[in-house]
């Protein structure tokens, strides 16, 4: 199932910002994706396409018209993906969207068990910032999203599955004896970048407790934030998942600080009332199983 050529000319060139890349990728020629692309815009009464620019601008209205060109050239490839796995039983794919906690952390292990019990089903995630996890459900590109923080859109159905604990850690040798306010102020705090789920609730977290940190060190992801953890930079508030094994093996420590309890939410996002295909259903309906079960055994 496709869409119409001048509309598929219309999406590539949206895709790729480029008339010779979205030729390359349709295998067409490029004065065949211009004529696609200026017919649909005599049709319309519109022009889709910023010419005199090169970096494959669209206009308003070809920014307008993209959105929805796009999500329904998704929507078309989910539906033909959906209606073959009513064909071959125990067989499928299933499109994720993660941030990078759940990405990292939590997913793999479950799309492995899943996996070994259902091996004709093949899996694409793609792991990025809960706002791009969001854009991928909107696109159609994945069909769930799993995030850390409860972010959602008009458009998406939020669900909390998991609650977890944002800790204070550091190297042992920097864990103060006595964790006072101003102690913990002149140590370096490592964080990741505004926005992100944990850096949110642990900046609200040290507002409560009046703890303004003096020097801060910001990393892109959390295997680069455990490094600098690892290596003594600083210290940092971080899901206990991230740091799970290092906590374990003594290389970090764990800050106690009274009056800290800080929790954020690993959520499922889906598109509202979109149907599931039948393996993101069932891979759906195992994971919340699981993360439950991670749920009540935390509790424990």
């Amino acid at each position: 199932m496709k869409l119409e050529a001048r509309l598929r000319a219309f999406a590539a060139f949206a895709r790729q910002k480029s008339f010779s890349a979205a030729a390359t990728e349709l295998r067409i020629s490029q004065p065949a994706i211009s004529k696609h692309i200026a017919e649909l815009e005599d049709a319309l009464g519109l022009t889709l396409v910023e010419r005199a620019r090169r970096d494959g601008a669209l206009t308003g209205p070809g920014d307008f018209l993209a959105n929805y060109v796009l999500r329904a050239e998704a929507l078309l490839m989910q539906a033909a993906l959906g209606a073959a796995q009513f064909r071959e039983s125990g067989s499928g794919s299933v499109a994720l969207a993660a941030s990078s906690l759940t990405g990292t952390y939590l997913l793999p292990e479950l799309i492995a068990e899943f996996q070994h019990s259902h091996p004709g089903v093949r899996f694409t995630l793609q792991t990025g910032s809960a706002l791009q996890a969001i854009e991928q459900l909107r696109s159609h590109r994945a069909e769930i999203g799993f995030v850390a923080g409860a972010i959602g859109a008009p458009e998406i159905e939020t669900e909390p599955v998991l609650e977890y604990e944002v800790v204070i850690v550091g190297k042992p040798a920097l864990v103060p004896r006595r964790a006072s306010r101003d102690n913990l102020e002149k140590l370096t705090w490592i964080s990741r970048e505004e926005g992100s789920a944990t850096r949110t609730s642990s900046d609200a977290g040290l507002a409560q407790l009046g703890i303004a940190p003096r020097r801060r060190l910001v990393l892109p992801s959390n295997e680069s934030l455990v490094h600098a953890l690892k290596s003594g930079y600083g210290i940092a508030a971080i899901s206990r998942y991230v740091v799970a094994t290092e906590l374990k093996a003594g290389s970090l420590a764990v800050i106690r600080v009274r009056g800290w309890h800080v929790r954020n939410v690993v959520s499922v996002l889906r598109v509202r009332d979109a149907t599931l295909t039948p393996s993101a259903e069932s891979f759906l309906t195992f994971a919340r199983a699981r993360l439950g079960e991670m749920a009540r055994q935390r509790a424990r």
